[in-house]
């Protein structure tokens, strides 16, 4: 009887140590990245409208956004509001989200942008929006990342940001880390730009 456990449990863990190995394989010809949209597909293609982002049902993303721009889900942090107008903090912001290792733009062809609803109670200028894919530091698991400047008159400015995973039901607070960095990083940035 022992005999057949230990042989069964050899059989099995000669099943895993192979299916380990091919995947390893698989991941140095097509890279880490690349394996998972092999393995579970694609990241969607989506255009992100902040008026309209419904709430999702796994915790896995983390909205930043100006009070009244995304109305039909509670956002996760309020945006700061830079006393700069929006066409000089585009460039600011874009510059520090494009300089984090991992980021890079997202430039599947995407339908065109809808601009915000009236409702929302900000200037509907044209779209300042930009989709980015972030991979995680190991594993390389990509994230989707969507930032939008937002014109709020008299010279200010804000943004909204939506990150989220793409693979997974958690993301152990790898988004709501990557924005709050670069928060930060566009705050002292404005406040030198003066």
């Amino acid at each position: 009887m022992i005999n057949i456990l230990v042989t069964g449990l050899k059989w099995l863990l000669g099943i895993l140590a192979a299916s380990v190995l091919a995947l390893a394989i698989v991941m140095a010809i097509i890279g880490r990245e690349n394996t998972w949209a092999v393995l579970f597909g694609a990241p969607p293609l989506e255009r992100i409208d902040f008026a309209a982002l419904e709430p999702r049902d796994k915790p896995n993303s983390f909205l930043l956004c100006p009070e009244g721009f995304c109305e039909k889900r509670a956002f996760d942090r309020e945006s700061p509001r830079y006393e700069i107008p929006a066409a000089q903090l585009a460039p600011i912001v874009r510059r520090i989200v494009e300089a984090t290792e991992g980021v890079r733009p997202d430039d599947r062809e995407r339908p065109a942008i809808l601009q915000p609803s009236e409702s929302a109670g900000l200037a509907a200028e044209p779209a300042m929006q930009w989709d980015y894919i972030a991979t995680t530091r190991h594993l390389k698991f990509p994230d989707l990342v969507t930032l939008r400047i937002i014109e709020t008159g008299e010279g200010s400015s804000t943004l909204a940001i939506y990150g989220r995973a793409v693979y997974g039901r958690k993301d152990f607070g790898v988004n709501q880390n990557r924005i709050a960095a670069w928060i930060e990083a566009i705050e002292i940035a404005v406040a030198n730009a003066d």
